[in-house]
């Protein structure tokens, strides 16, 4: 859904795939990959096409047309990260502006790599299942059930499953970046 949803939104706008390419100093072709599902952009590339396109990065989520305060779980937009084997679940709305929470599912033996946000931000984390190893800068953690940590989002090197269950996680982000 996420590429019909770019896909909609450049047209209405009358862009090309070029046109679009330039704005986000992405290609052409790796953009038509991705109207097409053929391959996930990662967070970075989404910020940057919905940057260009005008518009939140929410907005191209499955369930994004939330509207409710409440938000049921079977209704939270959603994406997943296919080549990482991890899943984000948006769990503040998106009219909030001073932070977002997500919910983080990673997959035993998938590693983040954390790419550079569109702004500076401030991260939180709240482990509750499984072992989380996040690496910030130099030094590296690992987390258990119940084991929180904060830091500023540019520190943020990588995060990982540890051991051999998935982790679940809760991540608190200021601004939001979505």
């Amino acid at each position: 859904m996420i590429g019909q949803r770019i896909r909609q939104r450049r047209k209405e706008l009358g862009l090309s795939l070029r046109e679009l390419g330039a704005r986000t100093r992405l290609s052409a072709g790796f953009l038509s990959q991705v109207e097409n599902d053929k391959v996930a952009p990662s967070i970075n590339s989404l910020q940057r096409i919905a940057a260009a396109l005008d518009v939140p990065m929410f907005r191209f989520l499955d369930g994004a047309e939330q509207a409710s305060p409440v938000i049921r779980a079977a209704e939270r937009s959603a994406f997943w990260l296919r080549g990482w084997n991890t899943s984000y679940d948006l769990l503040t709305g998106p009219g909030l502006r001073a932070f977002m929470s997500v919910l983080i599912r990673v997959q035993p033996g998938s590693r983040v790599r954390a790419e550079q946000l569109i702004r500076p931000t401030e991260e939180w984390m709240l482990v509750l299942e499984g072992q989380l190893i996040i690496q910030l800068d130099a030094e590296t953690h690992t987390l258990d059930p119940g084991d929180t940590i904060s830091y500023r989002g540019a520190s943020l090197r990588y995060f990982a499953a540890g051991g051999s269950a998935p982790v679940l996680v809760i991540c608190c982000i200021a601004p939001p970046v979505l």
